[in-house]
């Protein structure tokens, strides 16, 4: 519980543009994650493949949007069990994000189209409001037909 807490306080500092405090607390996030789990209510609830994706957070708020897909890119691969699907789709749209910032508008656009599934299919509230952060950064593309087509998607799925 406690590296998720710290993971918590490093994507707010990130997000906040707060590099130093971000990545103090990711070390203390990767810190508790190595420690014994013992009197932990749920011990597996929050693992390496899930710090990975705050790792992955942090790169992209106060870092390299290059390290930060790669980060995102493992702890997606990673989160593969049927419970973790919405932390796989919040993490998947946080890839695409990484890739707008990396000028892969279409890449991201691909990414984006397995999160939209995902979110629905789930009901995440994150993953929505991540999509819709997403879906905001692509605007100087919204003429291009993979955003058209992006949006016809969501309007689909919206809709039914």
């Amino acid at each position: 519980m406690r590296a998720r807490a710290h993971a918590l306080q490093a994507e707010v500092a990130a997000r906040a543009g707060s590099e130093r405090h971000a990545r103090t607390a990711l070390s203390l996030a990767w810190y508790d994650l190595d420690r014994n789990v013992e009197g932990d209510p749920a011990p597996t609830s929050f693992s390496s493949d899930h710090l990975r994706g705050f790792d992955g957070l942090c790169e992209l708020y106060a870092g390299d949007a290059a390290v930060a897909h790669d980060f995102f890119a493992d702890s997606v691969a990673a989160l593969s069990a049927p419970r973790e699907r919405v932390q796989r789709t919040i993490v998947s749209t946080d890839q695409a994000l990484a890739c707008i910032r990396l000028d892969a508008p279409e890449q991201a656009a691909d990414l984006l189209h397995n999160c939209i599934d995902s979110a629905v299919s789930t009901g995440g509230r994150v993953p929505a409001l991540r999509l819709r952060q997403a879906r905001e950064e692509l605007r100087p593309w919204r003429r291009e037909d993979f955003v058209a087509d992006l949006d016809d998607h969501l309007v689909e799925l919206l809709g039914s």
